[in-house]
């Protein structure tokens, strides 16, 4: 049955809680060398125009995005390859503690179960990190070892609190390469900063772009 506004209203009646996960993007760093986004005003009311138009720009990876494989593989797949139903999935989110990066005795304590998202809150959130325009360089990452963990649980997404799930500085992504070579989808930048932890459903819908390796999302969880 399609959703009509009606509907769709009834049907937020039966969250008790939303949590939007996605970055403004005129408010979320930028990483180094990626396009920062800009709005230009093309017309404006407030000068007298009849109405509002604005231009906008902007890189794939900009803010709160989605990773496909295509982002580092040969003939991997884009996002037009994936159906709606990649992007809506049960999710847990879990705390981790500590300044480096995430290890797989961070997880041993979840309860990760195949087919979810598993979305890391790290002291990244507890920093703000997202909400502070400037980059970081020492933001905390996952580890080669936990994305091998999050292969072998059967993960379907795995998301990170800040740009990158992997280490500022290591050219050579072997968190991005261990996720994507596996088809597991990557979410960064997301706000875990009033999430608490535990379970959900995650909605991260991509913009319908052809033949894109990347995507801007926006975000929420629902329970």
């Amino acid at each position: 049955m399609p959703f009509t506004p009606e509907s769709a209203s009834n049907n937020t009646q039966n969250f008790r809680e939303i949590y939007d996960i996605s970055v403004p993007l005129n408010e979320a760093p930028i990483y180094p060398a990626d396009r920062p986004f800009t709005q230009e005003w093309m017309e404006r009311m407030d000068r007298g125009d009849g109405y509002n138009l604005s231009a906008l720009s902007l890189g794939s990876h900009a803010a709160t995005h989605l990773d496909f494989p295509a982002h580092l593989l040969e003939g991997g797949k884009r996002l037009d390859e994936y159906p709606l139903g990649s992007f809506i999935m049960p999710a847990e989110v879990v705390c981790v503690s500590g300044d480096g990066p995430v290890l797989p005795g961070s997880l041993l304590e979840s309860r990760i179960k195949s087919g979810q998202a598993l979305l890391f809150k790290t002291g990244n959130s507890h920093r703000g990190l997202m909400h502070q325009t400037s980059f970081s360089e020492d933001f905390i990452s996952l580890s080669a070892q936990a994305a091998r963990l999050c292969v072998a649980s059967g993960v379907k997404l795995v998301g990170i609190d800040y740009l990158s799930v992997d280490e500022y500085g290591d050219d050579s992504l072997p968190v991005h390469r261990v996720l994507l070579e596996n088809d597991i989808l990557i979410l960064e930048g997301i706000d875990l900063e009033a999430v608490p932890c535990g379970r959900y459903t995650l909605i991260c819908l991509p913009l319908r772009i052809e033949g894109a390796e990347a995507s801007p999302v926006r975000a929420v969880l629902v329970r």
